[in-house]
């Protein structure tokens, strides 16, 4: 079992906050500034801010003479640990950046207060000009800006620098990469060890339940020092999938068992990891299709860099897999090729994604899944996290592929 984690100190530091606003820069040429505003589960805003509020906040970004002003608008119930560390701008900008924190009740709509900040810093020239926005604003906050007279105006310019990932990004990507490894070794090793009766498997004396088996590689992720997040996904391939995603349905042997895994890690970044194991295997249908799925894999990761296009990638693993016997957009009683191309980040999926904002870049990090679907069987599938750069396609972290587990 790897002993893959980190200590509180030695978790990779996310990207400087100089880096994380440079972009908006370019975006306020014609505008008086830029404002997000979310809440959980936004990511704009947690890259702006570092942090993930519970309830509504915003970061208003103005231009300077030399630089950027920025206020971080957070409720009053926000932890004060974090509020602390939200606005401390960094040595490492090129450019002016003064920052600061203004709390307000949680009871005041979060666009009043983002109003409030633009009259006290726009002095005289408040209530007019436009406001740069991302592609997406909370109605409320929009329509307050609007009635203060502000004209909104989106910008892709966020969107575009987090689809490629700086190297301190890379690093804390990679490092919670690791540590899924480590947790997709403990499945491994439960399953390796575990016995089979005429039920299922068992594992120390007890039946190996879907369930059982999430709760004790969550339990890895956790002593690794990131957070499942509720993105553990066991799922075992039996006859037209029957019960297949119950988690008391008792894991068997002879039948593919699909781990998909995307904890969290301290610093907000997601890993992505999927294996597909089984006990006991009788080296038929499951072993082509596993074959399958890591040629399909190989080529997806072979064909992504700089300039091509997400869907070129997927189509090429699906192409791979289709190649070993096995159907493009079969039908439902085909077996069927599969293969997801999607960014990961502060998001398990964000961009680049097929069919929207799909070029890849250097450093992009993106997560390559191929597989192969089938009414009968069930699913194998493999995928894994990569980074694309000029000189290749690489995985972030090595993991050992091997459809039989092994202790």
């Amino acid at each position: 079992m790897s002993d893959a984690g980190h200590t509180s100190d030695s978790w990779p530091t996310p990207p400087a906050l100089s880096t994380r606003v440079a972009p908006l820069q370019d975006c306020l040429d014609t505008a008086v500034g830029f404002v997000c505003v979310g809440q959980a589960g936004d990511t704009d805003l947690q890259y702006l801010t570092q942090t993930t509020p519970a309830q509504p906040a915003a970061v208003v970004c103005l231009p300077t003479d030399d630089g950027l002003s920025l206020r971080y608008c957070l409720p009053t119930t926000h932890s004060l640990a974090t509020t602390a560390n939200v606005g401390v701008a960094d040595n490492a900008a090129s450019f002016s950046l003064d920052c600061d924190v203004v709390t307000y009740s949680p009871h005041t709509p979060v666009g009043s207060q983002v109003t409030r900040v633009l009259d006290d810093q726009l002095e005289s020239a408040a209530g007019s000009g436009t406001l740069r926005v991302p592609p997406t604003i909370p109605h409320d906050a929009a329509l307050r800006l609007q009635q203060a007279g502000y004209e909104l105006s989106s910008t892709a310019a966020l969107r575009r620098a987090r689809a490629t990932k700086t190297p301190a990004e890379r690093d804390c990507l990679c490092a919670v990469q690791q540590v899924a490894a480590a947790g997709m070794a403990t499945a491994e090793q439960v399953l390796a060890t575990s016995e089979h009766n005429g039920d299922g498997l068992v594992f120390d004396g007890e039946p190996l339940s879907i369930s059982r088996l999430s709760r004790t590689v969550n339990a890895a992720l956790a002593e690794g020092g990131v957070d499942p997040a509720g993105n553990t996904q066991i799922t075992l391939s039996t006859h037209h999938q029957t019960n297949a995603a119950d988690p008391t349905t008792q894991l068997s042997a002879g039948s593919p068992i699909r781990i998909t895994l995307s904890p969290r890690g301290p610093h907000g970044y997601h890993a992505h990891l999927t294996r597909t194991l089984t006990v006991d295997s009788d080296g038929g249908w499951e072993r082509r299709a596993y074959i399958a799925a890591e040629a399909g894999l190989a080529a997806g990761i072979d064909h992504a860099a700089p300039g091509v296009d997400s869907t070129a990638v997927a189509d090429a693993a699906a192409a791979e897999v289709a190649a070993y016997g096995f159907a493009i957009d079969g039908d439902a009683a085909e077996a069927t090729a599969t293969a997801r191309v999607h960014g990961v980040g502060l998001s398990p999926l964000e961009p680049p994604r097929v069919g929207t904002d799909s070029q890849l870049q250097a450093g992009t990090v993106i997560a390559v899944t191929a597989g192969v679907d089938d009414p009968t069987h069930g699913t194998v599938e493999l995928g894994t996290l990569c980074v694309v750069t000029e000189e290749g396609t690489q995985r972030l972290a090595s993991t050992p592929q091997s459809l039989t587990p092994t202790a």
